[in-house]
């Protein structure tokens, strides 16, 4: 008996428990060859599903379009609030265990507890800029069975500015208004190009300057009527959507750059469901 078949004969002894059946001798027939090629084949196919098996155990896993939003530059005393948009990308339920922030200043709450495969919520982040200065960083941790990320942090950003820095009545101040803050385009096919027009307004008593119109992806394109508006004028963005290689529930945003002291930083968020041609 050769080492090879020593250590084939050692491995079935071991695996099996029956040695006299897993006979080698130097010289192995040819039946003798097909027996041992298809007990090897059989073992290494199991072992090939069981790995293919766990590896479509994902468990939950929760995800969002953005970790961060920045508020931009706010006048001290203002509450502002923006929704964060979370998705369970696993394959078993999530559960958001809970949600805190790092001060009373913030507050973050939750539409749904309980996530399925492919479902989204909103985390509702309001924040109160009252007796606050300066630069600001808060988070907000949501506690969840994610065996990958139990703590899933956020981050709002902002800029408090004194209500003296705005300026007093006398004084001109460019301000934006916008017809919607979301909109939902609803179940749409896939390859689908979605079109909308967000009207914007300018509601202060000095010309607003959009400086700059941001989309989250390549797949929305924002298209601007004019740059300037004097007060009391109207314009709109036309936003395209391209839905090709999308599917499932959706999310994107627009951010809108301007003069506005107060909200030099509009975000507008769409939703669409895609289902496959």
């Amino acid at each position: 008996m050769n080492r090879a078949c020593k250590k084939f004969y050692h491995f079935l002894r071991n695996a099996f428990g029956k040695a006299d059946d897993y006979k080698c001798e130097y010289h192995l027939t040819k039946n003798n060859n097909y027996k041992q090629m298809k007990l090897l084949l059989s073992f290494f196919t199991l072992m090939f599903l069981v790995s293919v098996v766990n590896a479509q155990l994902i468990g939950p896993k929760i995800s969002s379009l953005s970790q961060e939003h920045d508020f931009g530059q706010i006048v001290e005393g203002s509450i502002v609030v923006h929704s964060f948009t979370i998705t369970n990308d696993g394959d078993s339920e999530l559960y958001l265990i809970k949600v805190s922030s790092t001060c009373g200043c913030t507050v973050a709450k939750p539409e749904k507890e309980k996530l399925q495969p492919g479902e989204s919520t909103k985390v509702k982040v309001t924040f109160n800029s009252a007796s606050r200065e300066g630069r600001q960083k808060k988070y907000i941790n949501i506690f969840t069975n994610d065996k990958n990320n139990p703590r899933y942090r956020l981050l709002i950003l902002a800029n408090i500015i004194s209500k003296d820095e705005v300026g007093t009545k006398s004084e001109p101040t460019p301000r934006i208004s916008v017809s919607k803050n979301r909109h939902d385009y609803g179940k749409v096919k896939e390859g689908s190009i979605l079109t909308f027009d967000l009207g914007i307004k300018s509601i202060g008593d000095s010309e607003l300057i959009i400086t700059d119109v941001q989309t989250s992806c390549g797949c929305t394109a924002a298209l601007l009527s004019s740059d300037k508006l004097k007060p009391g004028e109207s314009g709109n963005i036309r936003i395209e959507l391209d839905t090709k290689g999308m599917k499932g529930k959706k999310t994107r945003t627009i951010a809108i750059k301007s003069n506005d002291p107060i909200n030099p930083r509009m975000v507008v968020t769409l939703f669409v469901e895609v289902e496959p041609k």
